[in-house]
């Protein structure tokens, strides 16, 4: 019988990476027992697997693998690139080299060599962040991987210089906001977004070089990231932790804190969300992270945000309880289409009750993480 616990024990710890370290073998029942049930229960909407784990501030406390998806296995992630690209650019502004009201005309000119114009001028950098900047609509053009940011940026303004509303006006989720904002920064610094990925987050995390943003010269800093589990996780455990990196700081806590307040206004529109498209939930937004709360409604004093999340479109779903009590993350790679981010969303809010009645049993660490 006690061998047949062990092996179970060692299953488990395994978990999505094949070699966890901090193995912990105890002989009792494990607390992590409906996670995985709920689990296995939702793999059939996972045709090509996925691997979750569960972080608490001391290290990964859950990971397991189903289907063949690992901890390890390299993918894109979508929208999940989105936290990824707003924290870079918070690094940048906390190094005085951008300020979140950093507006567009004092960079970005237009193809006759003349500052931005209209409500493209007053754009700033909160707004970027937030996709509040009145910009409604991705625009095609800018996304041809053959063509470089700054022709990218271009393309976006000659297709909304006439029509974008005042900032802060309208929420659209999209692409062309963090373009803009990428190309800001490479102005203000002279340097390429891939190199302040790599100084701001990439090399500081340990992330292999091949871990970064696809498109050549047009990288894409809402959708083009691609890397493993191990690597995000670190990521996801510097923003459970608000800021550090082990004994490192890489953000001020007050910088998280604001990443995470509701960046629309009094009057802001959502011109669209697929969550609102899809689920009907109106979630509002802060920087590169959603503000979700119980009921689906938008957050307010007496709606609170339960957690904030950067879901992408092929499943992969980081997110961070708004108490602070752990963080977790669905790694999988989903068709694409309109409604494959929605099974992870489902196990998501499934996961949220029983990942906090394991948690009352003070698991162990199974990995511990930088």
């Amino acid at each position: 019988m006690r061998i047949h616990v062990v092996l179970a024990g060692l299953a488990f710890l395994l978990g999505c990476g094949g070699s966890e370290g901090n193995l912990g073998i105890s002989y009792g029942v494990s607390p992590w027992g409906p996670v995985t049930s709920a689990i296995q229960g939702a793999q059939p909407q996972f045709p090509g697997g996925l691997c979750v784990e569960v972080l608490t501030p001391s290290g990964v406390v859950y990971s397991q693998g189903f289907g063949g998806f690992t901890n390890q296995t390299y993918v894109p992630v979508a929208s999940a690139s989105k936290l990824v690209s707003a924290t870079v650019l918070l690094r940048l502004v906390d190094q005085g080299l951008l300020s979140l009201d950093t507006q567009a005309k004092t960079y970005l000119k237009d193809r006759n060599g003349n500052p931005w114009s209209g409500n493209m001028g007053e754009i700033r950098l909160r707004h970027l962040l937030s996709f509040t900047s009145g910009i409604s609509g991705d625009v095609a053009s800018s996304e041809d991987t053959a063509i470089t940011l700054d022709e990218a940026v271009k393309r976006i303004y000659d297709s909304q210089v006439t029509v974008a509303p005042a900032p802060g006006s309208t929420f659209y989720y999209g692409s062309t906001h963090l373009r803009i904002a990428a190309r800001l920064a490479e102005l203000a610094t002279g340097k390429t977004w891939r190199q302040l990925f790599d100084e701001q987050l990439r090399v500081p995390l340990g992330w292999a070089a091949l871990s970064t943003y696809g498109g050549a010269q047009n990288p894409n800093p809402a959708g083009s990231l691609a890397c493993t589990g191990l690597e995000y996780t670190r990521f996801l455990m510097l923003q459970l932790r608000q800021g550090l990196d082990g004994s490192t700081r890489l953000l001020p806590q007050a910088a998280i804190q604001q990443q995470r307040q509701d960046a629309f206004g009094a009057s802001t529109t959502i011109t669209y969300s697929p969550y609102d498209a899809v689920l009907g939930a109106q979630y509002h937004y802060g920087f590169g992270t959603w503000l979700e709360t119980a009921n689906g409604q938008a957050p307010s004093v007496t709606n609170p945000v339960s957690r904030w999340s950067s879901t992408g479109k092929f499943g992969w779903a980081p997110w961070v309880a708004a108490d602070g009590a752990y963080a977790a993350l669905i790694m999988t790679q989903q068709a694409d289409l309109p409604t494959s981010f929605v099974p992870s969303e489902t196990l998501k809010a499934q996961l949220d009750p029983l990942i906090r009645t394991a948690l009352a049993q003070s698991p162990g660490v199974v990995r511990p993480v930088p």
